[in-house]
């Protein structure tokens, strides 16, 4: 297995990085060029709500909580780009591969995003499906705890190469990004 092109289409860098799916694989980026062309918020346009239960400085952020350059970094290693369907699957991964994460933490966690979040950051049932696949494959990781790496030391590797340091998987993130069009199909 390991990572592999998935797609030879056209695929603008600099116009579709927020966009990206597993139809586009950009493993064969830096993970600082693909962190300059992602990311595209700042700490302080995070939602009050969306920081309290998932930033680190946060006094009642859930386990598995990850400061905003981290979290952006997951979402490049997973191929992931920015919609609320992106957004539950890293959430669903990042609590999944954290191993204080307890069924009381997820429940909430579903709760207040599906509540309680500003309605652009809200997620609906077919998100919370897609957080659910991110969860599983979070826990399926033999590398643990991602949510604590520090990612600075790695904007010089390439994005394939940290997928096989911590066992993220090109072919299974295809497999599971199928799974979703599936769910949400239904």
């Amino acid at each position: 297995m390991g990572t592999s092109v998935i797609s030879e289409a056209p695929f603008n860098l600099c116009q579709d990085l927020c966009h990206i799916s597993p139809e586009h694989d950009i493993g064969s980026l830096t993970l600082g060029e693909a962190y300059r062309l992602f990311v595209k918020d700042e700490q302080s346009a995070i939602p009050l709500q969306v920081w309290l239960l998932e930033n680190p400085n946060s006094p009642i952020a859930l386990p598995g909580n990850v400061d905003l350059r981290g979290h952006d970094c997951i979402h490049l290693l997973l191929n992931r780009g920015m919609s609320n369907f992106d957004e539950a699957f890293v959430v669903g991964f990042t609590m999944g591969n954290c191993d204080a994460v307890k069924e009381r933490h997820i429940s909430s966690f579903k709760l207040f995003s599906r509540f309680f979040y500003p309605a652009t950051f809200r997620f609906k049932e077919w998100h919370l499906r897609v957080f659910e696949l991110g969860l599983m494959y979070g826990r399926k990781l033999e590398y643990r705890n991602l949510h604590l790496e520090n990612f600075d030391p790695y904007f010089d590797m390439k994005i394939s190469v940290l997928r096989q340091k911590f066992g993220v998987i090109t072919d299974e993130i295809k497999l599971i990004w199928k799974t979703e069009r599936i769910f949400l199909k239904a």
